[in-house]
């Protein structure tokens, strides 16, 4: 039995995206320890219940990083406590989710000396193409570097990749989507959309936008509320967000701001998106960054029209016309021109819909998993 090391900076990292990655590891029976925060974890007490009981036998280590460079001092103590983890397991292998964990766990590597495979999924990659020039610049430096210790760099997204191959030292460079699509899981909810918007309080003539995941100031829910309060005519338009973070407080005031109360529902954490997804007319996704995109892949296999910005991760499946309104210049006025196109224009959304149900496809690959079994078992043999 082989002892794994998954990294995170955040538990809901962890929730959202290693499960494929702990399926891998556990058929092949290897003791599998989960190091991330664990004080306060923005992940609901429900999410956290699921994923024990869905993979159960795992152990956990909290290792309380900030899952932002600006904590510089909270991470260096977190480092220290890393690397003091590190030491008494003696893993067999590491594997870092995403750009902060992939920078302070192949720190801790260097720093002990630590001769052992290193996987890196990149959730957040901070090089691509429209990021501030400056992060771009520093982030660059930092990858080259401590891709020289890499030994799998696991992009996302087809930019990710380029970028890998053309300027990184990883030993292998191999496509690994965050997460395996459950196509039929969300093309077919379990529950009608009149049964939902009965729940909801929603009614039945209403148009819903959805927006799904963490929320943080990043995702730009923000620009939807203010596109809503340019429609205010519009009595039939519902917003249902669903998720929790740390941005949640100030979209519940702006809400209360802009008078919309009576017509934005904040859920939480939901464990039904198939049922929700199936209820709504519309997917909203206008975030600044993104560095897969799961809620819109969902979405589009439930069939839902997406309003999105096509940037980064959003560029393999976002095409203006085609299945996404992508918003440019004054992001609230184009936000709230395609809320009302969309609405006044059924046949519009039907169409955009079925586009988007045929290309969320292409993210169900059955295969995602067994390469990463194969990866695994080759880094991982006596």
């Amino acid at each position: 039995m082989k002892r794994v090391a998954l990294l995170a900076a955040s538990a809901a990292v962890v929730v959202q995206f290693t499960g494929q990655d702990i399926t891998a590891l556990q058929t092949f029976g290897h003791e599998i320890h989960i190091l991330c925060p664990m004080q306060n974890p923005p992940v609901s007490e429900q999410a956290m219940d699921l994923f024990n009981e869905t993979y159960p036998n795992l152990i956990w280590h909290d290792v309380p990083l900030e899952n932002r460079f600006l904590y510089v001092r909270q991470n260096h103590t977190a480092m220290q406590t890393l690397k003091e983890l590190l030491q008494k397991l003696h893993p067999d292998l590491l594997h870092c989710h995403g750009t902060i964990a992939g920078y302070y766990g192949r720190r801790a590597l260097m720093e002990l000396k630590l001769d052992i495979p290193c996987f890196y999924t990149a959730h957040d990659f901070r090089v691509y193409h429209g990021s501030p020039w400056f992060e771009r610049m520093i982030m660059g430096a930092v990858e080259r570097k401590y891709s020289k210790v890499t030994t799998a760099f696991l992009p996302v997204c087809t930019a990710d990749q380029k970028y890998a191959q053309k300027h990184l030292s990883a030993k292998t460079v191999q496509p690994a989507p965050a997460f395996n699509l459950e196509y039929d899981y969300y093309a077919n909810p379990k529950r009608s959309a009149a049964e939902m918007r009965k729940e909801l309080a929603i009614p039945d003539n209403a148009m819903v936008l959805l927006s799904v995941g963490e929320l943080r100031m990043e995702k730009r829910l923000r620009i939807v509320l203010q596109a809503m309060a340019r429609l205010r005519s519009r009595k039939d338009l519902c917003y249902v967000i669903c998720g929790d973070g740390p941005d949640l407080p100030f979209l519940q005031r702006l809400t209360e701001k802009l008078h919309l109360t009576s017509r934005v529902h904040f859920l939480g954490y939901r464990t039904d998106i198939p049922d929700l997804l199936g209820m709504a007319d519309i997917f909203c996704m206008p975030s600044r960054y993104e560095a897969c995109g799961m809620a819109a892949i969902e979405a589009m296999a439930a069939g839902l029209p997406l309003i999105t910005v096509r940037e980064h991760a959003t560029i393999d499946y976002a095409h203006n016309g085609e299945g996404a309104f992508c918003l440019k210049g004054d992001l609230v006025a184009s936000c709230a021109d395609a809320i009302e196109q969309l609405c006044d224009n059924k046949l519009l959304r039907k169409q955009m819909g079925a586009h988007n149900r045929a290309a969320a496809k292409a993210f169900s690959e059955e295969g995602i998993m067994m390469r990463m079994r194969m990866l695994y078992q080759e880094n991982l043999k006596d």
